[in-house]
């Protein structure tokens, strides 16, 4: 029985009606109250299906909804649902003979009523009553170790070589993780994708010494995790193939760190290892490496996920805004300007790229996408979910004070200001002025693939492309397609991992990011790391097209592996215009990313250029299957 009061209980309640502006109080404050509890019964329930207290809490936030500053009446009475909830407990109360409602009257009191807002948000989550339950008759045993306890043994394979540093907490979650076991041995860390998650190779054994079977660790920030976890069972689970990875258990989370982690079933290959798509392009021939990125990938799961597409006519900024960085960077100000400039939808971008630093700027009717407790920020974007077209246009607000003011993902700020501090075009001159180009990067040119020859600059001409249109398809999409998050398993079959970006978005999306990725680990190796050796790449991906596939460069083979694939997926035979729009910013992304080597940086600027110029030359006869050797050289006047 849990020791937490009804008034410590109230008292939390109390208080997270008025960060809510709601002045009354409601069943989902009081099961806040409870989850804000040091050890409290209802924190427990969460933590053992792998999620955590503020995911809980930001996730009845959303369905709540925040309240109007203007109070309507006195005092925070109880709603009509609360009181029911309340009756429950004490009748609880007196059937165990007690004076005073304890939490877990008022959690089965809950559970009992079974239609208050804590109970629909605990059931989306994946938490059933009867599981909830459970959890109360069968609470945390008190020897349970804590995160730090050194109670199951951590030993490195002979062969380990890490590519970062283990940190504690990453110590601490293993155990967490592998809870039960008797020890466990870190075979490998995978290099991943282009994010900061930690990915491990990891095999347990049982308190008999027998060896389980190895999985795939991935360890990340807490939301990025559970977000993951909840993408995986909504829309990822049921299309999978038979044979490949498949998460296991809930992710395991921890109080005193804001990261998480969760694990994927793998099955290895013949000699045991493991590896990702990148490592398994070395030891491959190119021949066959293409061939398998076409008929191991693309048809195991393209059946349920890239071939089930349907036509889909969308505006760029829909699709591909939300891949570049913030619109407007702010330092938040609480006094409000009446007489500030305003963002709102729609959106007039060329206003706000006019707007210089320190000017005052509010956000009406934008939803918050992420809060960054960490940096005391938060990114709000123009719409609301989790789809790419709502999250376009995000803005960040730095300088909140986020213990004071309770946001939650996905609330609606009516308005909110602050001052100029970056803009998106600073961010990405500033990130690719780090590549010490040898060109303007103002110029809205740069030295193209031949001799005389230019490129639009996509510095420039990025924000004229996002208002454009595009006759494509919609179908699920994997949404993080690189070389890290595809692992090669029994009989070289594809493992996918990382599902954080899973979503029903453009079909050639994937394929794109397939395509930068490759040109950063494959092609580039092959052609060194200047600025000439990205032109020369890109010009020789352009020059081979149409070219027989015996007659490329074996480096070249796999991106015109993806390019086959691409062709079967556009949407109007023979517009590559559709393609090229997603390759643009992919590319331009790509070049921004600090995890990514400075020459896959440099290539991939140079592919979003080459892919702009496609875009710009959609004057090709129709019905034109083949990319033309010089079609992204652009007829552009020289500065």
């Amino acid at each position: 029985m849990s020791d937490i009061t009804l008034k410590d209980i109230q008292i939390n309640a109390r208080q997270e009606s008025a960060r809510m502006q709601h002045f009354f109080i409601g069943v989902e404050h009081l099961f806040i109250g409870m989850l804000k509890a040091r050890e409290s019964l209802a924190a427990s329930i969460v933590e053992q299906h792998g999620l955590t207290t503020d995911y809980v809490i930001d996730e009845i936030r959303r369905r709540t909804g925040k309240g109007t500053s203007q109070r309507m009446f006195a005092g925070a009475p109880y709603t009509p649902r609360a009181d029911m909830v309340m009756s429950i407990a004490n009748d609880l109360m007196l059937e165990r003979g007690a004076d005073e409602i304890a939490e877990q009257d008022l959690l089965e009191a809950i559970l009992e009523e079974g239609d208050s807002i804590p109970v629909r948000a605990l059931h989306s989550l994946g938490i059933t009553t009867p599981a909830a339950r459970n959890v109360l008759a069968n609470p945390l045993p008190a020897t349970m170790p804590t995160p730090t306890s050194p109670t199951i043994q951590i030993e490195f394979a002979k062969n380990y070589s890490p590519l970062t540093t283990l940190r504690d907490e990453h110590y601490a979650l293993l155990r967490r993780l592998f809870y039960g076991s008797g020890r466990i041995r870190i075979d490998a860390q995978l290099q991943g994708g282009y994010t900061t998650a930690l990915i491990l190779v990891v095999t347990a054994f049982g308190n008999d010494g027998l060896e389980n079977a190895p999985v795939v660790v991935k360890i990340d920030r807490a939301d990025t995790i559970l977000d993951e976890a909840q993408r995986y069972e909504q829309i990822i689970k049921e299309t999978l193939p038979p044979l490949t990875a498949r998460l296991e258990d809930f992710p395991a989370t921890m109080e005193s760190s804001d990261l998480a982690g969760l694990k994927y079933t793998f099955v290895t290959g013949e000699d045991g290892a493991v590896s990702d798509m990148r490592a398994a392009a070395q030891n491959q021939s190119a021949d066959v490496f293409s061939q398998w990125i076409y008929t191991d990938l693309y048809q195991r799961f393209g059946k349920t996920w890239w071939m089930q597409r349907k036509p889909y006519r969308f505006q760029v900024w829909t699709e591909y805004d939300w891949l570049l960085p913030p619109l407007v960077t702010l330092e938040y100000e609480a006094q409000d300007d009446p007489a500030a400039a305003v963002i709102k939808d729609p959106v007039r971008r060329s206003k706000i790229r006019k707007a210089e630093y320190g000017a005052r700027i509010a956000i009406e009717d934008f939803a918050i996408h992420r809060i960054q407790p960490d940096r005391g920020s938060i990114i709000l974007s123009s719409g609301r979910g989790f789809e790419a077209a709502k999250r376009a246009y995000k803005v960040e607000l730095r300088g909140l004070n986020l213990e004071k003011d309770a946001h939650f993902r996905g609330e609606v700020v009516e308005r909110i200001s602050g001052r100029l501090w970056k803009t998106r075009d600073e961010i990405l001159q500033m990130s690719v002025a780090g590549l010490a180009p040898d060109f303007d990067l103002a110029s809205p040119v740069i030295p193209g693939l031949a001799h005389g020859a230019y490129l639009p600059n996509p510095l420039v001409l990025y924000d004229d492309l996002l208002d454009r249109y595009v006759n494509g398809s919609l179908s699920r999409i994997h949404g993080d397609l690189h070389l890290g998050n595809i692992l090669v398993g029994h009989h070289h079959a594809a493992f996918l991992i990382d599902f954080a970006q899973a979503r029903n978005g453009h079909t050639l999306f994937d394929w794109a990011c397939l395509e930068v990725s490759l040109l950063d680990a494959y092609v580039m190796s092959a052609y060194g790391q200047d600025w000439d050796d990205a032109r020369e790449a890109v010009h020789e991906i352009n020059g081979s097209a149409g070219a027989a596939f015996t007659a490329l460069p074996h480096e070249l083979k796999p991106i015109f592996s993806i390019r086959n694939i691409v062709k079967e997926n556009l949407e109007q035979a023979g517009n590559w215009s559709e393609y090229f729009i997603a390759l643009a910013f992919c590319a331009l992304r790509a070049s921004t990313w600090d995890t990514m080597s400075i020459a896959g940086r440099r290539g991939a600027f140079y592919l979003s250029a080459s892919a702009m110029g496609e875009v710009i030359a959609t004057s090709r006869p129709s019905g034109q299957d083949t990319i033309s050797s010089d079609g992204t050289e652009v007829d552009i006047p020289r500065p």
